[in-house]
């Protein structure tokens, strides 16, 4: 991949540009942003050109031609290497590792073209109701590979997508070769949740920040994908997108459809705790059964959806009703239980419910204790 097929973030490439030249490039970095900004496919470009023998000067880029930079696109270079997430699947059913994926995630990334999110790889890998996790076995994988010459390239390279699930152990086995690394040794971390990496990893990182894409940029790519909007309908989806390519996506526009419905449905429930008893069981024996990631996915769209409830409910303006899927009853009244007297409280009890999901808490009563505590809250209106 080639710095000119990222979309956006051209300041943070001309600096990293800048850094290479200057032969001052550190050899750890942390690339922190939303995979909708392009964490993963300025990774993989910023790795490219680390290993091009042709950078191009005056188009501040890798050559794109040389035996390095066409290994590069195919994934296939033998200087770099690749960790992600995984867990077991039908075809994996124990000792689950990166290495045993990398077909599966080659393809994931060629169909995508570095813009996809972790719910998307685990279920293009069959990972069914489980957490994505970088663990031990891939961390003795980095250490190894790493104390290795280099094959080809000057550097040897190793992107890590997601490093904030890499667990405790693993996350230590690698804290030596990262404080005493070897010599044309790189690290490349992405993540989008900072603070769910250990500290002690943090400390020992460059740490480049990734912001949204640019609203005209977005613009582009829907005019791409739907030659048939109207420039109206193009402005209000790019405002919406929030600068996350991915938001644009049809599987994004599935996937709010699906939360969405699930959303009106837990309030429903909540408003009504005292006499639904039956149907919230139903509802949390449903939530049981998808993965951590998706749990933990939806919980922060309700904290969203209801941040713009409140939003639109003192007055502000949006493009769009934040409910605007929403029957009208529902869409017309719903705001006024988001007030300044619960508003706190709501976020309280739905961020508590997400740390519980990671603490491997009972799904049902979490769920259960969680819409009680809703219905409660709404009350306090």
């Amino acid at each position: 991949m080639q710095f000119s097929q990222i979309k956006g973030q051209n300041n943070v490439i001309r600096k990293l540009i800048s850094t290479i030249d200057r032969n001052q490039f550190p050899h750890a970095v942390l690339i922190n942003g939303k995979d909708g900004y392009g964490n993963l496919a300025l990774a993989l470009a910023l790795a490219q050109y680390l290993s091009c023998t042709n950078k191009s000067q005056s188009n501040a880029d890798s050559c794109g031609e040389c035996p390095s930079c066409r290994k590069y696109q195919k994934l296939i270079h033998p200087d770099l290497h690749l960790i992600f997430p995984t867990n077991t699947t039908n075809k994996v059913k124990k000792d689950n590792k990166s290495s045993l994926f990398y077909s599966e995630f080659r393809e994931f990334v060629f169909n995508n073209g570095g813009y996809g999110d972790l719910n998307d790889w685990l279920t293009f890998s069959g990972v069914e109701g489980k957490q994505g996790i970088i663990n031990v076995a891939d961390a003795n994988d980095i250490v190894s590979l790493l104390t290795l010459k280099a094959y080809e390239a000057q550097y040897k390279i190793m992107v890590v997508w997601n490093i904030d699930k890499m667990n405790t152990q693993a996350s230590n086995t690698i804290l030596k070769i990262l404080e005493e690394p070897y010599p044309n040794t790189v690290f490349i971390f992405t993540t989008k949740n900072k603070e769910n990496i250990l500290p002690t990893i943090l400390s020992r990182v460059q740490q480049i920040n990734i912001g949204p894409i640019d609203n005209d940029i977005i613009e582009q790519e829907l005019r791409i994908l739907h030659p048939e909007y109207s420039e109206e309908e193009i402005k209000k989806d790019a405002f919406l997108s929030e600068g996350n390519i991915l938001n644009i996506r049809q599987a994004y526009i599935d996937k709010v459809s699906e939360y969405f419905q699930m959303f009106i449905e837990l309030n429903r429930l909540a408003f009504s705790y005292k006499t639904k008893v039956s149907e919230i069981l139903t509802f949390t024996e449903t939530f049981s059964k998808m993965s951590k990631d998706i749990q933990k996915d939806f919980l922060a769209y309700c904290s969203k959806t209801i941040e713009k409830c409140w939003q639109y409910s003192i007055g502000m303006q949006f493009l769009q009703h934040p409910l605007y899927l929403a029957e009208e009853k529902f869409k017309k009244n719903y705001p006024k239980f988001i007030t300044k007297n619960n508003l706190e409280g709501i976020f309280n009890v739905l961020e508590k419910s997400q740390k519980n999901i990671d603490r491997n808490a009972n799904v049902k009563i979490n769920m259960t204790n969680m819409i009680i505590k809703l219905g409660v809250l709404f009350e306090k209106r």
